[in-house]
């Protein structure tokens, strides 16, 4: 089976492109995509949710025979609000760490929030100064300690959030070797232009995420926070309304707005891995078509 790629940019897909068990569903998009992202996002009290042992060996025999790469999207269900609560985070982190060890991967990506999903809505536009010196430490104590159980410390790579601001994570980034997960998708939410923050940090992207918004229907969108409304700019809200769907295929994003995170990956010549962050195979279809088009765009432009 033909792989999607892209002209210049490995192309990635999470491992839940099928809504199935860790072993089909990876054996599904191995066959199709160039990287994936294993998405060990429940981890459990102490791993009980992660693949085990023998799953994680198929795995592995499926990416060598496809020829696959592959990363690790560390468990999200953990908690850096205290100091209790980032020790066992940092225990789960690490169990999942080694789980997939056997796989080598290229790159593992992490989620920092100092709040609970349960108190999420006190996020909306935090800044680093929210976040009282005690935690401040305790965190990068336990990214110290997450970096150390990798074979270098750059495989580490923190992802930005929707709702805080792109630079809420430079306490923990400035003076130390550890990279930046991109997530495109996450500043079109918060209505943030992604072109200048790829600029900042190009040197330390080492995964980008790309996923589009749609409008949000349905009681959901009642339930969400207040203050998102204001996060928005005017046009996506005008075209999103004030309470957008994310991880979405890219198929209702402004061309201009695709060209402007991809334009800048093809001339700069970026060496990361580019996951399309969507859940079913149509939707990474028709992400993929957009990103054709986006190249045919810049292919089309004259060269200096």
């Amino acid at each position: 089976m033909e792989k999607y790629t892209l002209p210049h940019i490995r192309l990635g897909g999470t491992s839940f492109l099928l809504h199935e068990e860790y072993v089909p569903a990876l054996r599904f998009a191995a066959a199709r995509c160039e990287d994936i992202a294993l998405l060990l996002l429940q981890a459990g009290q102490d791993g009980e949710l992660l693949p085990g042992p023998e799953e994680i060996r198929e795995i592995g025999r499926i990416c060598a025979g496809e020829g696959t790469s592959l990363h690790v999207h560390l468990p999200t269900d953990v908690d850096f609000s205290t100091a209790q609560g980032t020790r066992h985070a940092v225990r789960k982190v690490q169990i999942a760490i080694e789980r997939a060890a056997p796989l080598a991967p290229h790159s593992f990506v992490l989620h920092v929030a100092p709040v609970t999903q349960q108190d999420a809505a006190r996020a909306w536009g935090m800044r680093p100064n929210a976040v009282p010196e005690a935690q401040r430490q305790w965190i990068a104590r336990a990214l110290a300690g997450i970096a150390a159980s990798l074979p270098a410390p750059e495989m580490l790579a923190i992802e930005n959030l929707e709702t805080f601001q792109p630079d809420f994570w430079d306490c923990w980034l400035e003076d130390r070797p550890y990279s930046r997960c991109l997530d495109v998708g996450h500043l079109w939410k918060d209505g943030q232009d992604p072109a200048p923050i790829l600029q900042a940090w190009f040197s330390r992207v080492r995964v980008i995420h790309l996923h589009g918004l749609k409008p949000e229907k349905g009681p959901t969108a009642a339930a969400a926070p207040a203050c998102a409304a204001v996060t928005l700019n005017g046009r996506f809200r005008r075209l999103f309304g004030p309470h957008p769907r994310d991880h979405s295929s890219l198929r209702l994003m402004p061309a201009d707005a695709i060209d402007a995170c991809m334009h800048p990956l093809w001339k700069n010549g970026y060496a990361g891995t580019l996951v399309l962050e969507v859940f079913d195979f149509e939707a990474f279809k028709a992400s993929h078509a957009v990103l054709l088009q986006s190249w045919e765009r810049y292919a089309a432009q004259p060269r200096q």
